[in-house]
């Protein structure tokens, strides 16, 4: 008998959807790897200042607050994109709004080396976060024209996203700890990598514009998938605010918990997290939603209760296997999450559920690391990190509540 969400949407049996799709006609062999390297290299470009951060707030003096308000600039120009933005494609083109996008984050690179100030850094930060907001949405749904299978090209989409993040923390991290002028060479090696993404102009335009005005994203949450939409977003909010906590505060952490001044160490830090939420996507291919949800919302706990150890112990291979673990569930949730929303949803409201899926999931990347911030300001580091470990274990144990009397509505029902 078919599940839930097999009835819903009319998806194949696992089994069955795997199995190998013919190639789309008309399309080049190397449009999608095209379209997922220039997707690749704009997320690198997102957590490339990771391990520059210490070298900022040394050279002007930034506080921690400082330094997450920098951090929480990026996710504000995520936002912005994807609310004022995120129909773009849809309307002028995909590739007319990816190559534009890839010289909005050359840009971001060009002002993070001419102008090492605060405002240089914000705007800085603004600019590579409405790079990464305008190229997830153009080059997912180009993936999906692309590719002759759509749930492949949804999961490439997904992966490529955590793996840029990862691999971005970690290079610059090898270049702030080995390479010269460690505040201008990841910047120019990133103004390097972009430049192959020229080619997606010789690609096929697979979508048929339809001009018009530019509008806000509208999102409102129908009645009836409130509650599988409420477990989805808190699970997004809880992993996502994990990962910006590790993205913009893993450089405190580790030299106040751990005594470790490393710039290596912190891309580590962050490559492991973010690597192992896209290698779980991978690994949780076969799970249902529901249950993919429940899986990740606990292991996030069990990783932020390693990272608490390894900073009450000063382990670093602690607070990494911490890392791995809580990188993982917040992969594994990610994907589930919005799975659940896209199975729940009506086929013309998918769009608005998913921009509000994503808005939870900046959100959460934005407000908690500011309050982790101000916390270590003014207080110890055990405090900062075991009140935001509270929280965000509040929510994933919400999150499982709703997710499984979702599952006991759904199958009485």
């Amino acid at each position: 008998m078919r599940s839930y969400t097999q009835r819903r949407t009319g998806q194949r049996r696992p089994e069955t959807a795997g199995a190998p799709a013919p190639a789309a006609p008309g399309i080049p062999r190397a449009a999608v790897p095209a379209v997922t390297y220039a997707l690749f290299v704009v997320m690198t470009g997102g957590t490339v200042p990771t391990p520059v951060y210490a070298l900022y707030a040394q050279r002007l003096h930034l506080s921690p607050p400082v330094v997450a308000l920098v951090f929480a600039a990026y996710a504000v120009g995520i936002l912005a994109a994807l609310l004022l933005f995120g129909g773009l494609s849809d309307k002028i083109g995909r590739r007319a709004t990816l190559v534009p996008a890839l010289a909005v984050a050359a840009v971001s690179s060009v002002v993070f080396i001419a102008f090492p100030s605060l405002p240089g850094l914000f705007a800085g930060r603004l600019l590579s976060g409405i790079s990464v907001g305008l190229t997830t949405g153009a080059a997912t749904a180009y993936l999906r024209e692309l590719h002759p299978s759509p749930p492949r090209a949804a999961l490439i989409a997904s992966v490529t996203n955590m793996a840029g993040l990862g691999s971005g923390a970690l290079l610059s991290g090898v270049l702030v700890e080995y390479a010269p002028a460690p505040a201008v060479l990841p910047y120019t090696v990133l103004i390097v990598l972009l430049l192959p993404g020229l080619a997606l102009w010789t690609l096929p335009e697979r979508a048929v514009a339809r001009g018009g005005g530019i509008r806000p994203q509208r999102i409102s949450v129908p009645p009836a998938v409130r509650r599988p939409f409420a477990a989805a977003a808190a699970a997004v909010f809880a992993c996502f605010s994990l990962l910006g906590l590790l993205a913009a505060l893993a450089g405190n952490f580790l030299v106040q918990g751990l005594h470790n001044h490393s710039h290596l160490a912190v891309g580590l830090v962050a490559f492991s997290a973010f690597g192992s939420a896209g290698a779980a996507q991978l690994l949780a291919v076969r799970l249902a939603p529901r249950t993919g949800l429940t899986v990740g919302m606990t292991a996030v706990p069990l990783g932020l209760a390693l990272i608490l150890t390894g900073l009450s112990t000063a382990s670093l291979p602690v607070f990494l296997c911490g890392s791995l673990l809580g990188g993982a569930g917040a992969g594994t949730s990610f994907k589930s999450g919005l799975a659940l929303v896209t199975a729940q949803a009506s086929p013309d409201r998918v769009s608005e559920l998913v921009s509000g899926f994503f808005v939870a999931a900046y959100l959460g990347l934005t407000v908690p690391v500011v309050g982790v911030a101000v916390l270590l300001a003014n207080g110890t580091l055990m405090t900062a990190a075991g009140v935001f470990a509270a929280v965000i274990t509040v929510l994933c144990l919400g999150s499982i509540g709703v997710t499984t009397a979702l599952g006991n509505r759904t199958t009485n029902g």
